[in-house]
């Protein structure tokens, strides 16, 4: 009964959405046939998952053929008071793109950000989560270390944050280790991967602000503890994200970075002004949205905070349950493939699997073994980078020599049903042998 439900329980999504698309154009994308279609199919679930996968592209397309029009019809700098209208019916006028005011979506941060108690909120877009960090870093350089050098704690792992971080002058910025009581600015990330899985239950103090890379747990993830430790010292911290992973319903729609900027109550007006700065950075260094990401982002579903929330915890919950399936720690596999393992409570929207006695070839080995068997059972499973798609991804990540260890991604997405299930399954086969070899021989070699 659970393959039928979750097929039921995404054709019912889908419909939703291209309802909501349907309001906003006067077009439904799927046309009312999505039901019959995947009667037609019987209980073949392989070939239902399939469609359902044609049908949210073609949702996609939908949507983005409409989002297209206005920026098509754009000049990048246009004629004095041409105006530009979205798809979800709000107009807007600009000089240049690189200035374009996206307060149509920055407007809904009102009930996405649920500021902590004590703590007031605002919300400012960037073009990308990469984009909001470099603006964020050069207000805060700005902002106090005007005359002297400021500490930096990065608790996490991501590669591109330390590079930026790196790329930095040393008189501007001075990395300092993370086991330290306190630092100038504290960079965190609650959940963090570089082939095991770690997460920050201890954050040093920050003596001027905190951020926080909330890309891995979603919006809803509780930030009151880390702002506790920050300490009383700190008030201002910013929640920096990647909104292209967990916040459009898995469509991928354009790259997007969402800074929730949190103010501790008393301090004035200090919310707007902060966010005010930001916003001119984001202006002066061009990372903001262009026309054609607005337009596409102007989906009705991106940053409302209700929907993103129940797709996030569909992501979580089918890699628990991929986690609970592979098991502990065995002849085979090493600890840790998933954050619930380390600390009660936390969530990451992949497991990351480590081959106990590892080797390049190993690795390579197994992720064809992975590849291989899904095929011949029937799972739905893609090969490809990132997560949080409706579907489920796997890839082989091989960092840089010094940039962490090798591990193959399993990315569960947001269905769960027939692949899901299976592959569960198969990974619990495979982390049951009692040698890699063992394993080899099995799947014939």
């Amino acid at each position: 009964m659970v393959f039928r439900e979750a097929i039921e329980r995404d054709a019912l999504d889908l419909l939703a959405l291209g309802g909501r698309v349907a309001a906003e154009t006067g077009h439904d994308p799927l046309d009312g046939a999505l039901h019959r279609d995947l009667a037609a199919l019987g209980n073949d679930y392989l070939a239902q998952e399939r469609h359902l996968e044609t049908a949210a592209l073609a949702l996609r397309r939908a949507w983005l053929s409409a989002a297209h029009r206005p920026a098509d019809a754009s000049l990048k700098s246009p004629r004095d008071g041409e105006i530009a209208r979205v798809p979800c019916g709000d107009s807007l006028q600009f000089g240049y793109e690189r200035d374009l005011d996206v307060s149509i979506l920055e407007d809904r941060g009102a009930t996405y950000t649920c500021p902590s108690d004590g703590w007031t909120s605002d919300m400012v877009i960037f073009r990308s989560g990469q984009a909001a960090l470099a603006s964020i870093l050069q207000f805060v350089a700005a902002r106090w270390g005007d005359k002297r050098t400021l500490s930096v704690a990065h608790v996490g792992a991501y590669f591109e944050t330390r590079a930026l971080l790196a790329s930095w002058p040393r008189r501007t910025f001075r990395p300092t280790p993370a086991s330290v009581v306190s630092a100038d600015v504290v960079i965190g990330e609650p959940v963090w991967c570089n082939g095991c899985f770690g997460v920050s239950e201890h954050l040093p103090r920050a003596r001027h602000v905190l951020l926080l890379d909330t890309t891995m747990v979603g919006p809803a993830d509780d930030l009151g503890s880390c702002l506790a430790a920050a300490g009383d010292e700190c008030d201002v911290a910013i929640a920096f994200s990647s909104g292209l992973k967990l916040d459009q319903a898995g469509l991928e729609l354009a790259n997007v970075g969402i800074a929730r900027l949190l103010v501790r109550d008393g301090a004035g007006r200090r919310t707007a002004e902060i966010a005010g700065r930001l916003r001119q950075l984001r202006g002066l260094m061009a990372t903001g949205l262009t026309l054609d990401e607005l337009s596409a982002l102007s989906a009705p579903w991106f940053l409302d905070r209700a929907y993103v929330d129940g797709y996030a915890a569909a992501i979580f919950a089918n890699n628990r349950l991929l986690a609970r399936s592979i098991g502990g720690e065995s002849a085979v596999f090493g600890p840790h493939c998933h954050p619930s393992r380390s600390a009660a409570g936390a969530v990451a929207p992949f497991c990351a699997i480590q081959l106990r006695d590892a080797s390049p070839a190993r690795y390579r080995r197994l992720a064809e073994i992975v590849e291989q068997q899904s095929a011949q059972r029937g799972l739905l499973l893609t090969k490809g980078g990132s997560f949080g798609f409706r579907g489920h991804r796997f890839e082989l990540i091989e960092p840089a020599p010094g940039q962490g260890d090798p591990f193959l991604r399993v990315a569960m997405g947001w269905r769960d049903g027939h692949s899901c299930r299976g592959l569960g399954e198969l990974l619990g086969e495979l982390a049951a042998y009692k040698s890699f070899e063992a394993l080899d021989r099995a799947y014939g070699r």
